[in-house]
């Protein structure tokens, strides 16, 4: 019996926009999870990360004129440069990891968007550093953007093509990395400068709590999380939130690469099309009036819920595409499983590996006003592969 366990969206990062990094004993409890299963498997034991194990972009690094879209060999030292950081903030969750491979699970690393700057060309001392820290053989050479094995039904990417903000395919640099590095690492720290300006108190609470942004999910109820966040500072602190955002956001609009992304991806059209929403979004969200915010929360949910089901149809054409009865994707952050097909008897799933990201989640049930709640989990898909047939799978 072989094993394939498939994890995704770790986000080691530097911690300088949060201390949001998996802890030991997080990764220990995985392993608790998996042992008895590795122990016993007496075929080939593989752990497939599914892309953004490390975060790149989620690092207050990239600031004014240096940033992700720039020339590969212009923006070399800072890549390395938070590589190397993100390694020493996580010295013990890589150990564990090169522990997994000396215990005899093979690690197969796959690219997804936070981390794909490692694999850009020329880098390939930043990769061999990062293969040694894994326990792997330190090649250099490119990390994978698919997983596939010949004889086995199962294809697996990142899947952030599938996200128009965030697709790399044919070298395509994502608006996402803007949104990340002129938004939301910026914010919290815009903000608190500000507060602190005026001495205001509760400034470390708020600091702490617009840092959480990129854990909500969907991200679109950003301005809500923000409305939600400002309560907690005095009334005449409240706008600090508002202003500051306006600010950057103008910034963003105004930027050279934001404005070629929205030259080539907007569109005439009846309705709002993938760069008018983000327009609306971020530009916009201040003018919303508290008393339709839970409807228009409704309208962002209904929107995400359809983004989803795209998610499973695109794995619909690629199992057709690929003759393949499983589809893996991370990226979304939220874990999945959807039975798509019955062919000949054969199953076809579309699986999301989910994150162990701490994740804010909105409640949609309250109808005076939103709340927030706090997730985590330790998502991973098992395959149980006896000669190159599934006999089971197991979403934890």
């Amino acid at each position: 019996m072989s094993l394939k366990i498939f994890i995704s969206d770790i986000h080691l990062s530097d911690t300088t926009t949060g201390g949001h990094n998996i802890s030991l004993e997080t990764l220990e409890g995985f392993w608790n999870d998996i042992k008895s299963d590795v122990e016993n498997a007496n075929g080939t034991k593989e752990l497939i990360i599914l892309g953004d194990f490390i975060d790149v972009i989620r690092s207050t690094k990239w600031n004014g004129d240096i940033q992700p879209w720039n020339k590969i060999d212009d923006i070399k030292n800072v890549v390395d440069g938070i590589v190397k950081d993100i390694y020493k903030k996580n010295a013990q969750v890589f150990d564990r990891f090169k522990g997994f491979v000396e215990a005899g699970l093979s690690i197969t690393y796959i690219m997804g968007n936070h981390d794909r700057l490692i694999n850009s060309d020329g880098y390939n001392d930043i990769r061999k550093y990062i293969q040694e820290k894994l326990g792997l053989i330190p090649t250099g050479q490119k990390f994978p953007w698919k997983y596939s094995v010949d004889g086995l039904p199962i294809y697996a990417v990142h899947g952030n093509d599938f996200d128009i903000y965030n697709k790399t395919e044919n070298s395509s640099l994502p608006i996402g990395d803007a949104i990340v590095t002129l938004l939301i690492n910026q914010y919290p720290e815009e903000v608190k400068k500000a507060l602190e300006e005026k001495d205001a108190p509760n400034a470390t609470q708020v600091y702490k709590a617009l840092q959480e942004i990129d854990n909500l999910r969907p991200s679109t109820v950003t301005p809500y999380w923000i409305d939600y966040v400002k309560k907690s500072l005095q009334s005449d602190d409240q706008s600090l939130l508002v202003d500051t955002w306006n600010n950057l956001s103008e910034k963003f609009f105004d930027n050279g690469f934001v404005k070629d992304w929205f030259q080539k991806n907007d569109y005439w059209s009846f309705l709002p099309d993938d760069a008018d929403k983000l327009e609306i979004a971020f530009r916009h969200f201040t003018d919303t009036k508290l008393g339709r915010a839970y409807e228009k929360f409704l309208e962002i949910k209904k929107d995400f819920i359809k983004e989803t089901d795209q998610n499973a149809v695109a794995a619909l054409k690629l199992i057709n595409s690929n003759k393949c009865d499983y589809v893996l994707f991370g990226h979304t952050h939220e874990s999945a499983v959807h039975l798509l097909d019955v062919d000949g008897g054969k199953e076809k799933y579309y699986i999301n590996t989910g994150t162990w990201r701490n994740r804010i989640v909105p409640g949609g049930y309250k109808r005076k006003g939103i709340v927030f709640g706090h997730q985590k989990s330790i998502d991973y898909v098992m395959f149980k592969i006896d000669d190159s047939e599934i006999k089971e799978f197991q979403l934890w």
